[in-house]
């Protein structure tokens, strides 16, 4: 028995005590998830199209993610159609600044581990750089939205007559909050995983401008600045999304 498969077998029995059936779901969703990505990443290398492979897998982890929440149908609506305008705006970012920055491929740090090893795998580095910098933002992305989205049900469940301004500044208001968690959450991510890079870089006597054109550095960087954008984004247009909603229900009622 392995270590992964006891640490599995801890976070199911974990997640079901504490969540029930929410916490199964979450549970089979995360292999679900993992399933589809080892799926883009067979599709990639037998050469289908990289950003059709990123964009109907990204579209496919967040459809699993939101529903896996389970939250009532239309909370999952607009959490799903905010997180997809999210990432289609995500991709528009993310491909521009990957390839001003030429972070894509290995760093120099990886030359030891590759000495003697072909290169030539016939794939676009710049490509996987753009898909694993988007992937590693979906999940972010998702919380933000089903959380948001949630709390603004949960405000009008309990305030049916609330007029629509003062909902939408509730919402900001909340809004504000479950953002300040989800980048703190984010950010404290990225130091985990700068940790052993900062001492590597000390370890090798790296100086200032060594540190701060280092690919390794740079790319991790850029996927935390990718994450704070997209959560900051989730906000405006989750309550957006809500506002024409509550304008149409109200529009059909008179």
């Amino acid at each position: 028995m392995s270590v992964t498969f006891v640490l599995a077998l801890i976070l199911l029995v974990l997640m079901v005590v504490i969540g029930g059936k929410k916490g199964m779901g979450a549970f089979v969703s995360l292999w679900i998830n993992l399933i589809l990505l080892m799926g883009m990443l067979l599709l990639i290398s037998w050469g289908f199209s990289m950003f059709m492979v990123l964009l109907i897998g990204s579209s496919l982890v967040l459809l699993i993610t939101i529903y896996s929440a389970g939250a009532d149908e239309e909370t999952t609506m607009v959490s799903l159609k905010s997180s997809l305008i999210v990432m289609l705006i995500l991709i528009l970012v993310i491909i521009p600044v990957e390839h001003l920055n030429f972070v894509q491929g290995f760093t120099v740090e990886n030359s030891e581990e590759l000495e003697g090893l072909s290169l030539q795998i016939g794939l676009n580095f710049g490509q996987l750089g753009i898909a694993a910098a988007l992937l590693a933002t979906l999940g972010a992305i998702a919380e933000a939205s089903v959380a948001i989205t949630s709390g603004l049900s949960e405000i009008m469940e309990h305030h049916p007559d609330m007029e629509v301004n003062k909902l939408i500044r509730s919402g900001y208001q909340l809004g504000y909050q479950i953002i300040g968690t989800a980048l703190n959450t984010v950010l404290f991510g990225f130091m985990a995983d700068f940790l052993s890079l900062g001492i590597m870089f000390a370890k090798l006597n790296y100086g200032i401008g060594d540190i701060v054109n280092s690919k390794l550095l740079v790319s991790a960087i850029l996927s935390m600045l990718y994450a704070f954008f997209g959560v900051i984004m989730v906000l405006p247009i989750t309550l957006g999304l809500i506002k024409i909603h509550q304008l149409k229900v109200i529009n059909s009622e008179n």
